[in-house]
């Protein structure tokens, strides 16, 4: 018993099977695809109540940001104003304290030199007086060593004199 196959019957039998793969896998899409609305049909009927509330509120909440945005929008020109108002007394007193700032430093400087100025006059004043003090210091000494020498020439001539 000889069966002859020809390439059309092969063909159809694998386009027969192809079809048959493709159907299952159909199926198989469908059943996760109605497992998947099964799931959000069972969420939204779980949060119907909170869906609903925010629904409600939303035009509420349109409102509200319009407002917001409007208030925003008031300011945002009120800051723009006080901005270009400020802006040429901002830059004055930039100036005005670049000024005072070159001021100090001109004053800082002056300080410094003055400072040194008298430290090296009070050194100088001190140094004299320091000399003032020794050279007087010397000199009495060399007073009284002129009194010592006179008392011992006139107890001499006393001696001298009176013997």
């Amino acid at each position: 018993m000889g069966a002859t196959i020809t390439i059309s019957d092969l063909l159809q039998i694998i386009l027969y099977v192809a079809g048959a793969a493709v159907l299952i896998y159909l199926a198989l899409v469908l059943k996760n695809v109605f497992k998947i609305t099964g799931k959000v049909k069972n969420l939204l009927e779980e949060n119907e109540i909170a869906i609903n509330d925010s629904v409600k509120r939303f035009p509420s909440i349109t409102n509200n940001v319009d407002k917001i945005s409007t208030d925003a929008a008031s300011i945002s020109g009120e800051v723009d104003g006080l901005v270009t108002t400020i802006k040429p007394e901002v830059e004055r007193l930039s100036g005005s304290i670049s000024k005072v700032s070159d001021t100090v430093d001109n004053l800082t400087g002056r300080v410094d030199e003055t400072s040194l100025r008298v430290r090296d006059t009070v050194d100088d004043i001190s140094g004299t007086i320091s000399d003032t003090a020794k050279t007087i210091s010397v000199n009495a000494n060399n007073v009284i060593d002129y009194f010592y020498i006179l008392r011992e020439v006139i107890d001499a001539l006393r001696d001298v004199f009176f013997k």
